[in-house]
């Protein structure tokens, strides 16, 4: 038998899967499967399904201000792989590596593996914020997620995206722009994305299927600049042969005909209505010396904590009580790290999300007041 999965409630990084479209994928799927072409049945080409990265780069164009042709995009196998081309291909051992601190679990590993050094930049409440004294250290690659930081949740501002470009152009570095969670913004108008405001040639675009459709469809994509479009295809065809053609059939079939689209209005919708009820549920915690930062996007807030607090020692209490929870300080680099809690809501039912968040808020309260 096989054993039933469950996650605990504000689980970051869990998805709501009872909102995927099921039949209508099945649908696809058959579609490629009734009469299947035997290209589809082989690896692919070097770079992915080409009607697929036609519908990316028409979606990315709209929806992302991306300025790209469908020669520039690859299709890999999720964001991880993306980053381990970038590292591999553009970079030495021992090359030094900008990233935020804190920062992604997964873009570290992958870091880490291919050996190289990294520097860990901080976060304020404009993103990625780079001094003097990091100035001075000139980077290879400057890892970052500006539309929506993980973990802490900020959204780049357009003075601090500039300073990067600009400092990357002078500095012959390349910027990977992870756009996580980019999809789900619940507020304001999206800023462009670093890649559509580049204008030399410097960053690197990523991006995921893993969250608007589900993780274990393992598709994700890479923008590359168009002097390094023919090197990557290459690269990425000798590490990795693409396959999963029909898969990535039915996902161009999906975007094209306008699915994709309306699953994404459909999940701003729910996610957006748990946000909100997660954001009133924790709002008491800032009486007790926590911090609530605004966050117009992502699928998980942040409650900041101040740094003599034990956040650990937290999401303990919080996974005695049934909810799990992430501490902050897991993600930092270095002996000073931010303490906080990093709260999931896309998992949890909507009408669990108002009683779950205020016993999470009972939790955070009582350990602060003593």
């Amino acid at each position: 038998d096989q054993p039933s999965y469950e996650v605990q409630p504000f689980a970051p990084g869990e998805d709501d899967f009872s909102a995927f479209p099921t039949q209508l994928w099945r649908r696809l799927l058959n579609r490629q499967w009734r009469d299947p072409q035997p290209a589809h049945l082989d690896y692919g080409h070097a770079g992915g399904y080409l009607p697929l990265r036609r519908a990316i780069a028409n979606y990315l164009r709209m929806s992302r201000a991306v300025n790209l042709t469908v020669e520039q995009i690859l299709i890999t196998s999720g964001t991880q792989q993306s980053i381990d081309l970038c590292a591999r291909l553009l970079t030495d051992h021992g090359d030094r590596v900008w990233v935020e601190n804190p920062c992604y679990w997964g873009a570290r590993r992958v870091l880490e593996v291919n050996g190289l050094q990294l520097h860990p930049v901080p976060v304020d409440d404009e993103g990625m914020a780079p001094g003097n004294a990091d100035f001075r250290r000139p980077p290879r690659l400057i890892y970052t997620t500006p539309s929506h930081q993980y973990p802490k949740g900020v959204v780049m501002s357009y003075g601090r995206r500039r300073l990067l470009l600009d400092y990357a152009a002078n500095q012959g570095a390349w910027i990977l722009e992870d756009d996580y969670d980019s999809e789900f913004r619940f507020e304001g108008r999206p800023l462009s994305s670093l890649q559509g405001m580049d204008q030399s040639g410097r960053v690197l675009y990523l991006g995921t299927f893993s969250k608007v459709m589900y993780p274990g469809i393992k598709l994700g994509y890479l923008v590359v600049p168009p002097d390094l479009a023919e090197s990557f295809k290459r690269g990425l065809y000798e590490l990795q042969r693409p396959g999963q053609v029909v898969i990535q059939a039915a996902l161009a079939e999906f975007i094209e005909e306008g699915h994709f689209a309306r699953h994404i209005r459909r999940l701003r919708q729910i996610y957006g209505e748990r946000r909100r009820l997660l954001q009133k549920a924790l709002a008491p915690v800032t009486r007790v010396g926590a911090r609530l930062p605004p966050a117009g996007s992502g699928l998980h807030l942040v409650v900041e904590l101040p740094s003599y607090c034990d956040d650990v020692r937290v999401a303990e209490l919080a996974a005695e009580q049934g909810l799990r929870v992430y501490p902050l300080s897991g993600y930092g680099i270095g002996e000073h790290r931010e303490k906080g809690l990093i709260i999931g809501y896309a998992y949890a039912a909507t009408e669990r999300i108002a009683p779950y968040g205020r016993i999470l808020a009972d939790v955070i309260q009582a350990a602060l007041s003593h």
